[in-house]
């Protein structure tokens, strides 16, 4: 802000701190200040906080409906009186909860004795009227949500990222999710005491489960896609996964290549969960090097190394070693968030500034550490190691993934 402006504001607001005192010393308000509006838009401040509490309201509803095991119990039809006797709820609120959901798509919905075309009818009045924030015609207030004959089931939205048993279930994600929105309700603690400590062997045994629900669902498929677009696999017989995680990057490549052998090198606690991921899919070429890349040798003779929104991503440190673990004319392939993406998202910042671990230090902006540089200039320094970069793409998530070969 403008030093001048700054002070001007100030002077003012003094101003009309020393009026108000007057004002209320004297008592005197005249019935005209009642026709003063404020100088600054309400609009602004109220559409700020409505919609902050409306994302918490879906949240906590969301949340609700996990924990109470309601999608679960929708895999088959349901009335909301059904549904409250089945899951022990409340039955007079159950209407209004399930209604709730359904207008954010995660329940379908349909009326026991209506048919097809009249259902459609109803939904499609029910969607313009809801759209205008009006009622319909003729309803009075709470008509649309009695709903006595009202039957609902999980919706093909829910069916797809919910249960546990669907390829594509989000529900490690999810209860990351809801354990973030629990550490920001204890803001002001930790505003005051400092940010969560955080194990290093829980987060990570959970946050891989995450990390490969996240991939399954499309950034996946992208990434595998381009990485063979921009690298020639014919010839590429040795690959590592540098703090890879789940592994699903490795097990999905050596799927498409019948002569890769891919290493996935990360934590002690990190690799006993790629294990699981392994034995899933069956990837009999796919195995596991436990250690610590800041410290332990990660190998060498690779053809192409790998790396993936890993938390040494940006460390210069360790473009030594994985310039010397590359064959001749071996690849390197990095894949992080640029830093212009992140200094947009002060909140994402914050966030991630709210927990850490024991014996680690983050830097200011997010996914970043204490030993960490901007992304692009650690993109830079890699030439100063015999890497040569060929080709940079954005990728639809807002990523960035940078190929470089190792100048022979």
């Amino acid at each position: 802000m403008n030093r001048e402006i700054y002070e001007n504001r100030r002077n003012g607001m003094e101003d009309k701190d020393k009026d108000t005192e007057n004002k209320a010393r004297n008592q005197t308000e005249s019935a005209v200040d009642l026709m003063q509006k404020p100088e600054i838009d309400a609009d602004r401040f109220f559409k700020l906080f409505d919609s902050s509490v409306q994302g918490l309201r879906q949240c906590r509803l969301i949340s609700a409906a996990f924990e109470l095991g309601v999608f679960k119990a929708l895999e088959v039809p349901l009335s909301a009186g059904a549904l409250a006797e089945k899951i022990g709820c409340d039955p007079a609120l159950m209407p209004h909860f399930c209604e709730a959901l359904h207008s954010l798509g995660l329940l379908d919905r349909f009326e026991e004795g209506i048919s097809e075309e009249k259902e459609n009818a109803q939904i499609a009045v029910k969607g313009t009227g809801e759209a205008e924030g009006k009622e319909k015609p003729g309803d009075e207030p709470g008509d649309r949500i009695k709903n006595d004959g009202a039957v609902y089931f999980v919706s093909e939205l829910s069916a797809t990222y919910l249960p546990g048993n669907s390829p594509f279930s989000q529900k490690h994600y999810l209860a990351e999710r809801i354990r973030n929105v629990e550490r920001w309700s204890r803001l002001p603690q930790i505003m005051r005491q400092g940010p969560d400590i955080v194990e290093k062997g829980p987060f990570f045994g959970e946050v891989v489960h995450c990390m490969a629900e996240n991939a399954r669902c499309g950034l996946l498929q992208e990434t595998v896609r381009v990485v063979m677009e921009n690298v020639d696999f014919t010839n590429v017989k040795k690959f590592l996964d540098l703090g890879g995680g789940h592994g699903l990057y490795s097990i999905a490549l050596t799927s498409l290549n019948e002569n890769l052998q891919a290493f996935v090198f990360d934590l002690p606690p990190v690799t006993s969960e790629t294990r699981y991921f392994i034995d899933k899919y069956g990837a009999s070429r796919v195995d596991i090097i436990p250690g610590d890349f800041f410290k332990d040798d990660i190998g060498s003779d690779y053809d192409v190394i790998f790396s993936s929104f890993n938390p040494g991503g940006k460390v210069p440190s360790l473009i030594p070693k994985i310039a010397g673990a590359l064959k001749p004319e071996g690849v390197f392939i990095t894949r992080q968030v640029p830093d212009e993406s992140m200094k947009s998202s002060p909140l994402m910042s914050l966030d991630w500034n709210l927990w850490t671990f024991e014996d680690v230090k983050k830097g200011s902006s997010g996914y970043s550490f204490e030993n960490s540089v901007p992304f692009s200039e650690y993109i830079d320094m890699l030439g100063n190691h015999g890497l040569e970069v060929f080709r940079a793409l954005d990728m639809t998530d807002g990523s960035r993934i940078v190929f470089a070969w190792k100048v022979t």
